[in-house]
């Protein structure tokens, strides 16, 4: 069965619900845009992020990432990074439940200063972080994610900004990534284990 997701205007105003696989075989001149959600787990027993390393089965293979996917038609954003935790890395519900709001990224890959990163698709990111009190909960799907590694937060943000994850880093940016990234560290450092602000 298809997977179904809304799109949307840039205002966030729902316009309509597409397949995937139409949504990214678009040929319009007025892309939609469309909601993902990216969530960076950590392992609070060592400060570190746990990062995945995508299947071959998967669209950019190989490349490193955070637990991440596309919202589904009738799904809100919090739903979803509850629901992929699950799916990627077997992170009971309980557990996922608890995460926490970083913020949000709107990404318009069509118009990128890299020509190189350009695709068809824009794409509302909403960004969370997750506490685990270790690692142990987490297993690879082994479809969807082949490997698991930790990194420092520094290494986390230095992958991000070389490029070497699914989502573009560039200039123009960066603004909205530094909001991400700092109160991804304010998180991290913080005593806090269960969310206290979801937003969506």
């Amino acid at each position: 069965m298809a997977e179904m997701i809304d799109i949307f205007t840039e205002q966030n105003q729902k316009i309509g619900t597409v397949s995937k696989k139409e949504y990214y075989t678009y040929k319009g001149n007025n892309l939609p845009w469309i909601n993902c959600t990216i969530c960076y787990v950590i392992n609070d027993s060592n400060k570190k992020i746990i990062l995945q390393k995508r299947g071959e089965c998967q669209s950019e293979a190989g490349k490193i990432e955070c637990c991440s996917g596309h919202v589904r038609t009738g799904e809100l954003p919090f739903q979803c990074a509850v629901r992929e935790l699950g799916e990627e890395l077997t992170i009971p519900e309980n557990y996922a439940k608890n995460i926490h709001y970083l913020g949000k990224i709107k990404v318009d890959w069509a118009n990128l200063e890299d020509s190189s990163l350009r695709q068809p698709r824009k794409v509302s990111v909403y960004a969370y972080a997750l506490k685990l009190p270790d690692s142990s909960i987490i297993k690879k799907d082994g479809r969807e994610v082949v490997a698991l590694a930790e990194a420092t937060y520094d290494e986390t943000k230095g992958f991000i900004e070389n490029n070497m994850t699914r989502f573009p880093y560039t200039e123009k940016l960066k603004p909205q990534y530094d909001e991400i990234f700092n109160e991804l560290k304010n998180f991290m450092l913080s005593k806090n284990k269960v969310n206290e602000r979801i937003k969506q």
